[in-house]
């Protein structure tokens, strides 16, 4: 017979007493423990393949980082059994299985050095420290009692034929093979012998070594004749006397050094060791374009592979998924082995060219696979590039243990927290995600991930226990030392009973568990710490879980692979280009549609015309142009890096970047035009006519493009359905859609503030306030608002609501809509957590979107979006007052806290109400004053919260956020400030009034103490009460009964007409100007020097004198510190506002003056530009000052 088959063929008589039971229930054969027992007996019950995998490793002594490495194995049937798989053990029941280790990688000793060194990861103290030449450290792969078993499971393999020996082709291979054998009984030998503490020829005296090696040799050795016998057996002694072994400085032998060199020769003699051949009646590999149209720019479809019949699948740690069509095999005799004489060999020798195998074809590495699908016995292996592998089994069986196989191997080497298809999936595995618990590793990377997080107190990492299974250790940073970390025990005790060491308290879950924690204080010794915020595994986070086996390329940081370093694109000539219509604007850029002239061999000369005659020799491609404003230059540069960034991919559902072109002052990136443009018109345009398999197609497509940028640690950063483009409608009967997205626009690090509000809902939550918080996570957030859109028919939630609105909804916490289906509506809440480590990898959201895909569900929605809770609306019981901040004439404004989990966490707001005595006119003023704060949004502008009523509405309380360093008029005379400081606070009114007028609005209560400090390098404007809306197409608005009014801020035709223009505005703003450079001093505030001009004055001839006074050209005195440029002797000045007639004052202040932070007034103005008073019909006027030399506030 053959010396072993690729597949598994047990037919020795000791092996057949193995796979037998000895009696009815489970029996779990063991090839090694340390107490010598062989067999793990289960008479009854329900238990899991993982359970008794756990049971078999406790009673071998083997530690739970190396427990993913084995798995239980019927023999006679040769099928391995997923981790899932539930046993129902009862008197019936009489199976006998063995536990093996099942992931093996070659290599793992070192000991062949053309090939890699297989490891566990282990980090560098840098990555720049990385060098392809420089050999790789890790952890060793196997613990000290997995390398006893292995060795003894290797050993039996070899022995008994379950092994995978090469078959001799050659007489050389014949007399190698002898050889090698003979040398593997010796290494046998020598174990015993060390085991045993004698000698090696002792040894080999008691046992032949008949019983070391494979029984086909044994076979062909009782076929000798007795001299030839006699003669193998005294060279054998001679080997023995001469053999040496290794042996440690301490003169101790290293049992490590013989289980290393039999381990390593045995894959040498091997084919295959470790890997699993399974046989394939059926094999296709199907790019995504069989499975739905293909579309490539007006391309023809590529043909599909043919159809294979009669395939081998071989699956092994080393090299990933292979596949070979299987040769016709021929009836071969004992002859034809090589067994019984040269004229048998030679004759192999002969037919050695008919019979040899086809080469194996590389299908991809487990690193590739995003998930697998199971039906009944067919497979379907999916990879990263859309393309699948689907073969047919012999069984569904054989098809979970070959899912189960890849589905192992990717945890090992991919990702330890994700599993490619629940049919197989791990249930410790599930339980782990669920509760964001991490793998056995090692301690030292828990204390790293907290130190990343920022030891924030409360922070806090599960992970399973290296030593106990039934531990779970909770890593938690101290309260007082955040730089301390402490380690609690969790014990489980049963599927439902968990209890942490040192509480007689048993929870039903971990979670409650938990929950529980967050209400008390641990303590150790005289520290104490707090359960709070849970850190949880991330995709692909590297640790001693991982298993590297090609250093130069595995588990780099993935940045290395992409050129981020350096622009990097195609640049095309603007002679290659031609802009045709206009399509529309995009975010500080307008988008045409093109022609791109791809010429073939045609002189640079020649290319113009080339281009316009349309020669044979070049050919035109549509495309997009998208066209940099050339008033944003500044941000060119980000422009020009996205470009790169997005040249260096490619992918099936990503729209192709041909390059950017630079013609003249325009920058312009050249990417592929998209025939039916926008998802969100589409679905618009096509309501009612979408089925729920094409808004999943296109839904799975997006996920798959966006698991290729992860997979790249690319993030997008403006996922959402306009920006998805739509290839093919596959509205026809018998077609399918195909959806290209775009490339993000502009980069996401030079949107404004502004900007990013009105992302929401597709901006995630914590890049609002921070761009620097742009991760992985991002897209993912997107992803579900984008798949509400598709959804619901290209509507979104939000979409009406005002910027403060949107904002105060994230700030709340508020909840999206989701969709009707029940699976996908848990995916995408997933997506929409607020903490982005809890949001789902993209190769979790492809696994489960196929599933959903399987069970044809209906995710039809009303065609209106659901209405969603006003985040503006806050409750009075939750207002908890804490003290009055000021009172006025007709308000008054308190600090409250706002705390609905009245658990003391709320937010810290500034409440607005009126005084209860207030006229209707008042409470008319009053709702229009909320109404206009609702309405803006600008950093420079305090924010809108929201509002609270009661008494059926009428009473309305504004809410507002609060500033702790109160106004500009109690904060400068505190603080001495210089005057570039000033001046920024004064840049800053003019951005804020910028942004007022351009929403037709003037405040008409500019000053002082209307601008808030919120710290020292930001002031806003507040209090909107005698606000005003300019009606279109006019340019003032007359006040007929202001009441109380602050008249000392007013310009001379406001107070003797009542008209308010924006010009007013620009009349305070000198006025407020000239608060800011006398620091506020109440001695020199504008009423006080009025007053003191105008003498002694009381009531309406207050007003009166003041007409006069300004009339007769009297105005404010010039500030001591003043600064030339705003000085009242320069008429353009800021300070010479005060000091005009009412009919010259400018609309506009000069735009270019600046201020060095050392100017003094005695300095000359450093540059000045005249302005002329804007017509009437312009634009509201622009306020604006120059920008110190200070470091740019948040």
């Amino acid at each position: 017979m053959a010396l072993c088959p690729c597949t598994l063929k047990p037919s020795e008589a000791e092996l057949e007493r193995s796979v037998s039971p000895a009696g009815p229930g489970l029996w779990i054969h063991l090839y090694w423990s340390p107490e010598g027992e062989r067999d793990l007996v289960l008479t009854e019950g329900e238990v899991t393949a993982e359970d008794i995998c756990i049971a078999a490793a406790q009673k071998c002594s083997i530690s739970p980082l190396c427990l993913n490495l084995y798995a239980l194995c019927d023999l006679q049937e040769k099928l391995w059994f997923a981790p899932s798989h539930v046993f129902k053990i009862d008197h019936d029941l009489s199976l006998s299985l063995h536990f093996r280790m099942r992931f093996y990688f070659r290599n793992w000793h070192a000991m062949l050095e053309q090939q890699p060194r297989v490891h566990r990861y282990s980090p560098r103290k840098s990555d720049s420290q990385y060098s392809p030449g420089k050999p790789e450290q890790g952890s060793p792969l196997f613990d000290h009692t997995s390398l006893s078993y292995v060795f003894a499971q290797g050993k039996h393999d070899f022995i008994h034929g379950v092994a995978p020996l090469r078959e001799p082709q050659t007489e050389q291979d014949l007399y190698t093979f002898r050889n090698e054998s003979l040398g593997m009984a010796v290494l046998h030998l020598s174990y015993t012998a060390v085991q045993s503490g004698r000698t090696l020829e002792d040894v080999a005296k008691e046992i032949s070594f008949k019983r070391c090696i494979p029984r086909s040799f044994r076979e062909k050795i009782e076929h000798y004749n007795s001299l030839t016998k006699l003669r193998l057996k005294r060279g054998f002694r001679k080997f023995v006397r001469t053999f040496n072994l290794p042996t440690s400085s301490a003169g101790r032998v290293i049992q490590h050094d013989i289980i290393f060199k039999y381990l390593s020769t045995l894959e040498n003699l091997c084919c295959h060791f470790g890997g699993e051949v399974f046989r394939a009646p059926r094999l296709e590999v199907l790019p995504e374009s069989s499975r739905s149209a293909h579309y490539i720019n007006n391309r023809c479809p590529p043909p599909t592979s043919p159809l294979a019949q009669h395939c081998q699948v071989l699956v092994s740690g080393n090299e990933g998924i292979q596949w070979r069509v299987m040769r016709k095999e021929k009836p071969v005799t004992m002859k034809k082995c090589g067994w019984r004489g040269r004229e048998d060999v030679s004759r192999k020798l002969n037919s050695v060219g008919e019979e040899r195998e086809q080469p194996w074809s590389s299908f991809c590495d487990f690193k590739e696979v995003t998930h697998v699908v199971i039906s009944n016995n067919r497979v379907c292996v999916h990879r990263q590039d859309n393309k699948c592998l689907e073969l047919e089994l012999g069984s569904h069986r054989e098809a979970l243990s070959f899912t189960a196989l890849i589905d192992g191997y990717s945890r090992l080497t991919t990702d330890a927290h994700h599993y490619l298809s629940h049919e197989v999936a791990s249930p410790r595995v599930v339980l782990s995600i669920s509760n964001a618990i991490h793998g056995p590793m090692q301690p030292h990377y828990v204390t790293n991930k907290l130190r990343r997080e920022e030891n924030k107190e409360g922070a806090y990492v599960l992970r399973w226990s290296a030593l106990d299974f039934n531990k779970i250790i909770i890593t938690v940073v101290s309260k007082e030392k955040p730089e301390e970390f402490k380690q609690f025990q969790i014990e489980r005790k049963g599927p439902e009973v968990y209890v942490l060491q040192g509480w007689d308290r048993s929870f039903p879950s971990l979670k409650e568990l938990l929950d529980s924690l967050k209400f008390c204080v641990l303590k150790s010794g005289p520290d104490s710490y707090i359960i709070r915020k849970c850190c949880p595994p991330v995709p692909h986070e590297f640790s001693n879980l991982l298993v590297v086996r090609r250093p130069d390329s595995e588990l780099r940081p993935l940045t290395v692979q992409l050129n981020l370093s350096q622009l990097s694109f195609h640049r095309i000539r603007k002679e290659e280009i031609v802009q045709e219509h206009h399509l529309g604007r995009g975010t500080r850029m307008n988008i045409y549609s093109g022609r791109l002239c791809v010429r073939e061999d045609v002189d640079d000369e020649d290319l113009e015309q080339t281009c316009s005659l349309g020669s044979q020799l070049a050919r035109d491609i549509r495309v997009v142009l998208k066209v940099l404003d050339p008033s944003h230059r500044d941000i060119a540069l980000a422009f020009f890096e996205l470009a790169s960034l997005m040249s260096q991919i490619s992918h099936a559902h990503l729209a192709f970047v041909h390059g950017v072109c630079v013609r003249g002052s325009e920058n312009i990136i050249v990417e592929e035009y998209v025939e039916f443009g926008p998802l969100d018109v589409l679905l618009r345009k096509e309501k009612g006519n979408v089925s729920t398999e094409w808004k999943l197609t296109v839904i799975q497509q997006l996920a798959s493009a966006l698991s290729y940028l992860e997979d790249k640690n690319m993030v997008h950063g403006n996922i959402c359905a306009k920006n998805v483009l739509v290839a093919r409608r596959g509205l026809e009967a018998g077609s399918s859609p195909f959806i290209k997205v775009s490339d993000p626009g502009i980069s996401f690090s030079v949107l404004t503030r502004e900007e990013r509000v009105e992302r929401i809902p597709w901006i995630a939550p914590e890049c609002v306030q921070d761009v620097g918080k742009l991760g992985l996570g991002t897209d993912k957030w997107s992803f579900g608002t984008t798949v509400l859109e598709i959804c619901y028919s290209g509507e979104v939630p939000l979409r009406e609501r005002t910027l403060s609105e949107k904002e105060r909804f994230y700030e709340m916490k508020g909840k999206l809509p989701e969709p009707s289906c029940k699976e996908l509506a848990e995916l995408n809440s997933q997506c929409h957590s607020y903490e982005p480590n809890l949001r789902p990898s993209f190769r979790t959201i492809m696994r489960e979107l196929t599933l959903l895909q399987q069970q044809n569900p209906d995710i039809t929605c009303d065609s209106a979006v659901p209405a969603i809770t006003d985040p503006t609306v806050f409750q009075k019981r939750y207002l908890k007052k804490i003290r009055d901040l000021g009172e006025g004439h007709f308000g008054k404004v308190g600090l409250y806290l706002y705390d609905p989990d009245n658990d003391g966490t709320g937010e810290v707001v500034a409440v607005k109400s009126l005084k209860s005595e207030c006229s209707v006119e008042l409470q008319s003023s009053w709702s229009r004053e909320i109404q206009i704060l609702k309405a803006l949004y600008h950093s420079n502008i305090v924010k809108y919260k929201g509002s609270s009523s009661e008494q059926a509405g009428q009473i309305v309380q504004l809410i507002m956020e609060y500033l702790p360093l109160g106004s500009l008029r109690d904060y400068l005379p505190k603080h001495s400030l210089g005057l570039a400081q000033l001046m920024l606070f004064a840049q800053e009114i003019c951005e804020g009034m910028n942004y007022l007028h351009s929403q037709r609005y003037i405040h008409r209560d500019l000053a002082a103490r209307n601008v808030l400090v919120e710290n020292e390098n930001v002031v806003k404007i507040g209090d909107f009460g005698l606000a005003k809306a300019i009606p279109e197409h006019q340019d003032y608005y007359r006040v007929r009964d202001d009441g109380d009014s602050p008249v000392f801020w007013y310009a001379v035709d406001c107070l003797k007409e009542g008209k308010f223009s924006f010009a007013s505005d620009v009349w305070s703003f000198g006025v407020t100007l000239y608060e800011l450079l006398t620091h506020c001093d109440t001695r020199q505030s504008p009423p006080a020097k009025f007053l003191e001009m105008m003498g002694s004055t009381h009531g309406q001839m207050t007003v009166l004198r003041l007409i006069e006074l300004l009339e007769r050209g009297h105005r404010l005195p010039c500030p001591k510190m003043c600064p030339t440029e705003v000085r009242p002797e320069q008429p353009p000045a800021p300070l010479s506002l005060s000091l005009s007639p009412p009919d010259s004052i400018p609309q506009r202040l000069p735009p270019s003056l600046s201020v060095s932070p050392d100017s003094s007034p005695q300095q000359p103005p450093l540059s000045l530009s005249p302005l002329t008073p804007a017509p009437n019909d312009h634009p509201p006027p622009h306020l604006s000052l120059p920008t110190p030399a200070l470091p740019p506030h948040p």
